[in-house]
């Protein structure tokens, strides 16, 4: 599968121009970025750029398998080794054997798991869980985080022979705020796709949306700016899409909040307290039915990036505020795509 960046800014060019470099070899390549700003997809044309792109691309994220599987899925197993284990089963490794194997989120590993981990990649051996036997693989690891690895290291959260046998090449991939000149570009890619998708005559965004989307930070990057344009593509009937078709959080961001109050009574401007008050648009059923769980979620967003921003990024102050707990903030923030900045706002 080919895949491809879009951009003309300068931070896309450099990065490009760095997979270029590096899409020869079969050299060791670690990703760094905040969630959301595409580092599957850099993987992706480094393995499709090379000698290995008619060989597997095995993308794993690390973060998302159980602790007690973890083993097994990146090694596989004998019939028998454990409860459950009804079959033989190749792990990861072999799996991606010839071609290349995407640790996404390595710096969720357990530190028992890193052990074994450096052991396969400096080997080129693994053993299948309840195994006796090394078998030899091939493969070119690519790895991926959005936290801090350096600072991990330094804390003893992340094994430093680890870290640096995977950060051979470093790439980081900047985030969407750093390249505003690239929001046109990937804007209209997102609204081609969704429009051609939805069978919708939807074209371009009026004026004052694009300045919406131009002056928002975008926390969420370029994930986020796809959902948007999906969320926008589905709720325009028209030809342009409408700052109407835009999350609130959005509009609050980029001084359209007037927009959301619409069809609605009480006092526009700040609250008692001084903060800016948050307004929800009067349900317009003429256009079509309405996603409800999209207002909500869009509502939810608003109030969580609200909280960041109040605490510096500090997930576990903005949870306090908020009145949940530190697991449900990760949790909240991960399903609507935004991260704070780095693993140290955790705490």
């Amino acid at each position: 599968m080919s895949v491809n960046i879009l951009g003309k800014s300068q931070a896309i060019q450099d990065l490009l121009g760095m997979i270029a470099k590096v899409a020869s070899a079969k050299t060791n390549v670690l990703i760094i970025g905040e969630s959301g700003t595409g580092k599957e997809l850099v993987a992706r044309m480094i393995h499709d750029s090379g000698p290995l792109k008619d060989k597997p691309f095995v993308p794993v994220n690390c973060g998302a398998i159980p602790e007690n599987l973890i083993e097994s899925e990146m090694f596989g197993h004998r019939k028998g080794s454990f409860t459950g284990a009804i079959s033989e089963k190749s792990g990861l490794f072999e799996v991606a054997n010839q071609g290349t194997l995407f640790l996404d989120e390595v710096g969720e590993l357990p530190l028992g798991m890193q052990v074994k981990m450096l052991r396969a990649i400096q080997e080129r051996t693994v053993r299948k869980v309840g195994g006796t036997e090394d078998i030899r693989i091939d493969v070119r690891i690519i790895a991926a985080t959005n936290r801090d690895l350096e600072q991990a290291v330094a804390a003893g959260k992340f094994r430093e022979d680890l870290y640096y046998r995977l950060n051979v090449i470093l790439i980081k991939t900047p985030p969407l705020r750093s390249r505003k000149g690239d929001i046109r570009i990937l804007a209209k890619s997102f609204l081609k796709k969704f429009a051609t998708a939805q069978k919708k005559d939807v074209k371009d965004l009026q004026p004052d949306a694009w300045k919406a989307l131009e002056d928002y930070p975008w926390p969420g990057n370029v994930r986020e700016l796809e959902n948007v344009i999906e969320r926008a593509a589905t709720l325009e009937n028209g030809t342009e899409i409408t700052l109407q078709s835009l999350p609130p959080s959005i509009l609050t961001s980029s001084g359209n909040a007037s927009i959301l109050s619409d069809g609605l009574s009480g006092a526009k401007g700040e609250t008692g307290s001084g903060a800016k008050e948050i307004r929800l648009p009067a349900p317009d059923f003429s256009k079509g039915p309405i996603n409800l769980d999209q207002i909500l979620g869009d509502i939810e967003k608003t109030y969580l990036l609200s909280a960041l921003s109040h605490t510096g990024g500090i997930k576990k102050k903005a949870a306090q505020l908020l009145g949940i707990t530190f697991r449900s903030i990760r949790y909240r923030l991960a399903k609507l795509g935004v991260e704070a900045d780095s693993s140290e706002n955790d705490h």
